[in-house]
Formats: C-alpha cells, sequence, structure tokens
C-alpha cells in the first residue's frame, strides 16, 4: 500500500552503501575509488545486522563488517542508483510473473561497475538494462536467492544524460496460498536492484539516487536471455565458439582413450589347417595369414 511505500522509501533515502548477505565473499572498490564522510553530506557511516529468525539468548554472533579508509581523498566517488517498486501485489499460483521499473536519467555521467539483487523467496530472476541511442545493453541479470553481494561488471557501462535505465523482477507464485505483496517484512515481497557506480567528486551530490516508476517495456528480442549479450554477440561469441570446439575435441579424446583401455582391440586370422584361430598379434603372425574381422570385447 502507500504507506508501506513510503515507509520503504524513507528507509532507502538515508542512502545505502552496501550490502552483504548469505554468505557472499568480500567486496571491494575499484582503484581510485571510495564513499566520503566526515566533511561532507554523509556524516555517519551505520552497520545494521538483519536476521531472519530470533537467535537464542546463548547464541554467539561473530557478525561484522571490515571497513578501511584514509585521509588522501580519491579522484572519484562512488554511489549507488536503486530500482525500488514501492507497492504492487502479485496472485498466487502463478509460474510467470514480472514487475518493471523503467526511468529516463538525467543526472551527470555515471560509471556502473557493479550491480546487487533484493528480494524474498518468490523471486527467480532480476535483471537490469541500459538503453543508449537505442542500443540496449545488459548491466547484469541474477537470481536474488544466491548469495547476495555486488557481482563487478566485466566492462564498466557508462550511463549518460538521455539514456533509459530498466529493471524486471520476475516471480514464480505456484506454492502460494495467497496473494503476495511487496513490504519490508520477509513474509513479503521486494524488487530491487542496486547499481554500484563511480563519478568525479563534484559531481557525486547531483547523481539521482533512485527509480521507484514502474512501468511495463518490452525487452528486444536479441537480449532477452540474459545471457545473450556475453556468449552469443561480438567477443563473446568467438569465446564461445573457441570453447565448444575445445570441449568437443576434449570428449573425443577421452572417448578415445576410454575404449582403447575397456575395450581392447582383438584380431581374429584365417588358418589354412584349423579354419578360425584367434592369434596374439599380426606382427608376430605369418605373413600369408589373412585378417578376417577386428572385434572390440570387454576384457572382463
Amino acid at each position: 500500500d502507500t504507506t508501506t511505500g513510503k515507509r520503504l522509501k524513507q528507509w532507502y533515502q538515508r542512502r545505502v552503501r552496501g550490502a552483504w548477505a548469505l554468505d557472499a565473499p568480500k567486496f571491494s572498490f575499484p582503484a581510485n575509488v571510495s564513499i566520503e564522510v566526515g566533511n561532507f553530506r554523509i556524516k555517519y557511516l551505520v552497520a545494521q545486522l538483519h536476521y531472519k529468525a530470533k537467535k537464542p539468548t546463548d547464541y554467539k554472533d561473530t557478525s561484522g563488517v571490515d571497513i578501511f579508509f584514509e585521509t588522501k581523498p580519491t579522484l572519484y566517488s562512488a554511489g549507488i542508483y536503486l530500482f525500488m517498486a514501492e507497492e504492487g501485489t502479485f496472485p498466487s499460483s502463478k509460474e510467470n510473473i514480472h514487475m518493471d521499473l523503467a526511468c529516463n536519467y538525467t543526472s551527470p555521467t555515471i560509471n556502473v561497475f557493479a550491480y546487487r539483487t533484493h528480494a524474498h523467496g518468490w523471486s527467480r530472476l532480476i535483471s537490469g538494462w541500459r538503453e543508449h541511442d537505442g542500443e540496449w545493453s545488459l548491466i547484469g541479470s541474477r537470481d536474488p536467492n544466491l548469495s547476495e553481494m555486488f557481482v563487478a561488471i566485466e566492462e564498466v557501462i557508462a550511463v549518460e544524460p538521455g539514456d533509459k535505465l530498466f529493471a524486471r523482477c520476475e516471480y514464480d507464485t505456484r506454492t502460494a496460498n495467497q496473494s503476495i505483496s511487496i513490504g519490508s517484512t520477509h513474509r513479503d515481497e521486494m524488487c530491487n536492484l542496486y547499481l554500484m557506480y563511480y563519478t568525479d567528486r563534484s559531481q557525486i551530490d547531483k547523481v539521482s539516487p533512485e527509480c521507484v516508476n514502474q512501468q511495463a517495456f518490452a525487452v528486444p528480442r536479441q537480449i532477452q536471455s540474459h545471457w545473450y549479450d556475453k556468449y552469443m554477440s561480438g567477443e563473446g561469441l568467438m569465446r564461445t565458439i573457441v570453447f565448444l570446439i575445445i570441449a568437443v575435441l576434449g570428449v573425443f579424446a577421452v572417448a578415445i582413450c576410454a575404449r582403447a583401455y575397456f575395450c581392447p582391440r582383438t584380431t581374429y586370422y584365417a588358418k589354412g589347417n584349423d579354419g578360425f584361430e584367434k592369434l596374439f598379434s599380426p606382427m608376430d603372425d605369418e605373413d600369408d595369414d589373412e585378417v578376417l574381422y577386428r572385434s572390440c570385447k570387454h576384457p572382463y
């Protein structure tokens, strides 16, 4: 409902700077990139731990965050652009349901270098795209039920004024016995996609923090599969072809070795005096023996 949406928006306006969950590995910023705190608009860093279930009183908690800092300013400042659904309800017993978010980007240029997805138990995939001059590029796509972490992008994606940004959250509610709403508890659902970027330190305050515009869109056919850009276009296609060739040759080599080991060849010859007779080897046999056939027989 509207109240839930306002509460979620107020929470995220506190500017989330990082999040990890479900045994995610560590994550580091690129060189010359940092978050500026102190003599800046960010005066505090607050670490908050969320637990799905209440722990026993004697539970020894070892959770924590290591933060590294320096006094010399870096060239770039890091920030997060957030896609967030503020409201919505999904029907139960549906295999394919999705929620779309779309915004025109009008802020200074940012360079997206990582992304993170977040939803609850019904979500199966969250994806994000950038449209620049009519061309779509996949920013990232990930199952939010995997380890929650910021995933580094292979090639930094620049988002410029005039570009369009899109996010889609896909759900499967076949096992739900009632409708599911967007909300802040683990019994509700969420649709969040975080884009971590860096920009010039002088521009960080001018960057829009979020996209909450729920608007349906159509993904171009050539990038509907989230792996298309990575494996089936340009250099990705060449890598895929080389990998497939190596894989086929490897399978062929293994098959030959396995056949030689498990299926030794037996050679049969014709003998003038006693018909068919199994001999030891063609090289040790008489020259006038005629090879009739060779067969593969398991040694056991």
